[in-house]
């Protein structure tokens, strides 16, 4: 579906810590970025949109796009949970609508990302992607024919959920195998030492100076992402594989999964296809932008 080149989207990410907002053109284009701290209260959240709108009354834009943790239903409500648990007990959707009177969409926070890959970033020319971000757990999202796949219980991409065995054989997921987290916790366990004392850029720069536990962690976590990998492009097949999260930064990155990826193909009788492997284009302000993506692909939206 084209873009209708009419006026800009009002984009607003709910993140645990912060806010985002900002205005989107047709283009991609971001301008008049504003954040604001997550209220813990749902009152001061009511507060905090009525803030927002006043904050760009000199703007001019046609709607409202939303970017935000949890499952969007299509009654309103937000399901799942997440850090911001006033989300998940009110409808959100119609409180946006009764403040801003206008046109308003709201999509997970994760497809978002999928989704400014799509419109301007590095999965652009591509139709069918799937998109890992890493963080303390793994999230992502799967793009099929361009537009967002969500399945039946709106859980396509949540591949931090994978089962995988340990080296005990219990069965673990992705989350805790292949996240930042879990190189930190592996190093704080191996080293006696308590998980706030080790944050991953800790890990990594120790690596690097050859501290042989840190370099088991890092070479861990590289593996098991690997092969997360893997199986992902074999049950999807999609057309590239994108990695975002703050890991993404990492220079050595597509290198390390790159040249694990080889092994697993040799290692394998088969030998078919190595996954294409890219890091998001869009950082901070992805959310931003796949949201209004969301809101112009959704077309013009009447209800107010």
């Amino acid at each position: 579906m084209g873009l209708t080149p009419m006026s800009d989207v009002l984009a607003i990410d709910i993140g645990g810590t912060n806010i985002k907002v900002g205005l989107v053109d047709n283009k991609s284009q971001l301008s008049q970025q504003q954040s604001y701290p997550t209220p813990t209260l749902f009152a001061d959240f009511t507060m905090l949109l009525n803030t927002i709108k006043q904050a760009y009354v000199p703007h001019d834009y046609r709607g409202v796009a939303v970017s935000s943790p949890g499952i969007p239903l299509s009654s309103g409500m937000i399901g799942a949970d997440s850090a911001v648990p006033y989300l998940h007990e009110h409808n959100i959707l119609n409180l946006f609508k009764r403040t801003f009177h206008l046109p308003v969409t709201i999509e997970n926070d994760a497809n978002c990302a999928a989704l400014a890959e799509i419109w301007s970033g590095n999965a652009r020319t591509e139709k069918n992607v799937a998109t890992l971000i890493i963080g303390t757990g793994i999230g992502g999202a799967i793009i099929q024919d361009r537009k967002i796949f969500h399945g039946n219980h709106h859980h396509a991409g949540d591949f931090g959920y994978m089962l995988f065995p340990t080296e005990t054989g219990e069965l673990s997921v992705f989350s805790r195998l292949a996240s930042t987290s879990s190189i930190i916790r592996y190093v704080a366990k191996k080293k006696a030492e308590p998980v706030s004392s080790w944050s991953g850029e800790k890990v990594f720069e120790l690596a690097k100076a050859k501290d042989p536990i840190c370099q088991e962690a890092i070479d861990r976590f590289y593996s098991m992402l690997s092969l997360g990998i893997y199986n992902i492009q074999y049950v999807y097949d999609p057309d590239v594989i994108l990695i975002g999260g703050g890991i993404s930064s990492r220079k050595e990155l597509l290198d390390e999964l790159r040249s694990r990826l080889i092994t697993i193909q040799t290692e394998t009788p088969e030998k078919l296809v190595v996954p294409k492997v890219m890091v998001c284009y869009h950082k901070n302000h992805a959310n931003l932008l796949g949201a209004a993506y969301h809101f112009m692909i959704s077309g013009e939206v009447t209800d107010k």
